[in-house]
């Protein structure tokens, strides 16, 4: 498998390698100061193993318990001739890189943590004690690091009077401007190296402390890469990333991968190698940001058309087939170059070089079959550890209820709902309230509209629908196989053949007195919904603690599905003409105070049968009592 260095790992490396050599690991821009020029440092694991590329530690989540991985650490002060600092006695910042310490600091005393031997060799050796840490979180190559940030107080100097004589000497003979304190000597330290298990998605998004909160390793770096009984398949792509699923795991074991742009030649299926980026929680969504990848058979986190690579000619390495002839001939330079910057990762599951058709059959995965969601309560407020376990998974629910009243409330339209407005309200009215609603600005913009199971009435958002499956929710239309003169001009036309109608599923109009765009639909109902569950909780993005338990309102953590393909979408078409025959009815009844009039009140009204029960519970002296293709002549 192709290796890749990112910017902080080279940095990392040239850290450790100064820091090995004696010396402190400091920015180019820092000065140098005398004192403290950096650490020596030991960490020894309650088990003795530090693990190996071949057999790596095991990854632990928690800080307590069995499986915590315990490390005694100690260390001494040293200047830059690597001689002890004796007189340093400061509290310096620990931390892991990767990973999590249960301490972030230690105090050196005489310039030492622990115990340490001046031996004959003018070196110090190291004979117990020391502080003890946990860590967690880590995973391949770690190392704990010693960085003295922190300024000391100066205290005063007494004569024998009492008089203050002066400021303590600093240690590095740097004090701050104001002389009340020393700057730190910036010097650093770094123990041995941990080789623990590579990186999961699991270890990513499951937080065992808060299984509905935001990823344990929120703001750090993650690394992904194929491993056996891991294999990483991408299992949605949509217009600002895609979607990776672990299939060594059952839960907390997909992914998204946020490009911000529909990303180059990523398809459903593909095998990925590799993937890295920032940690981060968008709206209480766990994604690697600025990523890179590798795809198997695919160059390098890229856009380049290149893919497959050049088929080889039969005079082995250099040689390649010519597209026009067929022919084998040498290969250019640009062919070349394509060739090695193919990803491939079949090493790792092999110990034999694959042919161009098995590598060709190993870049392709089938996609993981959906995680069926069969409880009615799925979707509650008081379910969300469960959806957090399956969430950026494929997911399938049957029996869903559509939308069926729309408004838009950007009143000034400038495509976003004004907090404290008349807008706002407008928005809560619709999505807080109503059971039927959907805004039409947040349909307009992100192509997303709400949802219900009809069993349970949990509450879901669709997005994308008209993306991937074509499927128009407020522009949606059906096909009546006969002919209803009334119907025709109000909201269907007949089609060429003179037999058959194409109808609209939905009426349109502006509110008279608020003068706001308003749709009622039919009622349609999906007998089967599939595609990748996100969460979305308003206000979780940054340094934001995201736990979706601490939402009250149920319409406020949006349980959002993403489709694939046409096919995730499966209308329950026998309802549903029932359903938009009954609507175009009422539609098509123009009396005055009549069936259309009380939909515009209310969807509940929006049939005949409907209205006619209406008319019995809110009766108007001389209006229709029913639709006008009911009454009798």
């Amino acid at each position: 498998m192709k290796k890749h260095m990112t910017p902080k790992n080279l940095a990392l490396l040239a850290c450790l390698t100064i820091a090995l050599a004696g010396s402190g690991c400091t920015d180019k821009e820092t000065s140098h100061f005398e004192g403290v020029h950096s650490f020596i440092v030991t960490a020894i694991p309650d088990s003795g193993q530090y693990g190996t590329v071949d057999s790596p530690l095991a990854t632990t989540n928690m800080f307590v318990g069995k499986d915590a991985f315990g490390v005694t650490l100690a260390a001494y002060a040293v200047d830059i001739e690597g001689n002890l600092v004796s007189d340093f006695n400061g509290t310096v910042e620990l931390s892991s890189e990767p990973g999590e310490l249960d301490k972030t600091q230690m105090t050196f005393t005489n310039g030492m943590v622990g115990n340490w031997v001046l031996g004959a060799n003018g070196k110090y050796t190291y004979n117990g004690g020391g502080e003890r840490v946990t860590l967690r979180y880590a995973f391949g190559a770690t190392r704990i690091w010693v960085e003295d940030t922190q300024r000391t107080e100066r205290t005063d100097i007494l004569g024998p009077d009492g008089t203050v004589l002066g400021k303590t000497t600093c240690l590095n003979n740097k004090a701050t401007e104001d002389g009340l304190y020393c700057e730190p000597s910036l010097a650093t330290g770094v123990s041995e190296e941990f080789v623990f298990q590579p990186q999961t998605i699991r270890m990513i998004q499951y937080n065992p402390e808060h299984p509905a909160a935001q990823s344990p390793l929120n703001k750090q770096y993650g690394q992904i890469k194929a491993m056996k009984g891991h294999d990483l398949v991408v299992t949605n792509v949509v217009s600002t990333g895609f979607y990776v699923t672990d299939l060594g795991d059952d839960d907390y074991n997909s992914i998204f991968i946020f490009t911000f742009s529909q990303p180059g030649r990523v398809e459903i299926g593909d095998r990925i190698c590799e993937v890295s980026g920032g940690i981060a929680e968008f709206t209480g969504m766990t994604q690697l940001q600025f990523p890179s990848w590798g795809i198997q058979n695919k160059e390098q986190s890229t856009a380049q058309d290149i893919d497959p690579a050049p088929e080889d000619g039969d005079q082995g390495v250099g040689s390649c087939i010519d597209p026009l002839t067929g022919q084998t001939r040498p290969c250019t330079q640009e062919e070349l170059e394509a060739m090695d910057a193919i990803v491939d990762c079949s090493d790792v599951y092999y110990d034999y070089e694959l042919t161009k058709e098995e590598k060709k059959a190993f870049a392709k995965i089938d996609s993981p079959e959906p995680k069926a969601i069969t409880s009615s309560n799925f979707f509650k407020l008081n379910n969300i550890n469960a959806q957090e376990a399956l969430e950026s998974s494929v997911v399938t629910v049957q029996d869903i209820r559509l939308s069926t009243e729309f408004i838009d409330c950007d009143d000034n339209g400038n495509l976003k709902i004004e907090t404290g407005t008349a807008e706002a309200e407008c928005r809560n009215t619709c999505t807080r309230s109503n059971t039927s609603c959907t805004e039409l600005s947040s349909l307009t913009s992100y192509d997303q509209w709400r949802a219900w199971t009809i069993e349970g009435n949990g509450e879901l958002s669709v997005a994308s629908s008209s993306l991937i499956s074509g499927f128009d929710i407020t522009q949606d239309r059906w096909k009546y196989n006969g002919y209803q003169p009334n119907w025709e001009n109000n909201g269907c036309y007949r089609n060429s053949d003179n037999v058959t109608m194409t109808c609209d599923s939905c009426y349109e109009w502006k509110d008279p007195t608020s003068g706001r765009r308003m749709i009622r639909c039919a009622e349609r109902r999906l007998k089967r919904l599939t595609g990748n569950l996100k969460q979305v909780l308003p206000g979780c993005s940054g340094t934001t603690f995201c736990d979706a338990a601490n939402f009250k309102t149920e319409s406020m953590v949006m349980k959002v599905i993403e489709p694939r393909f046409t096919s995730d979408l499966v209308f329950d078409e026998a309802y549903n003409i029932q359903a938009e025959i009954a609507f175009q009815e009422c539609r098509a009844d123009t009396q005055t105070n009549g069936c259309l009039d009380a939909c515009k009140i209310s969807s509940a009204w929006c049939s005949c049968d409907a209205f006619a029960q209406y008319r019995k519970e809110y009766p108007v002296p001389g209006a229709p009592t029913a639709c006008a293709s009911r009454v009798t002549p």
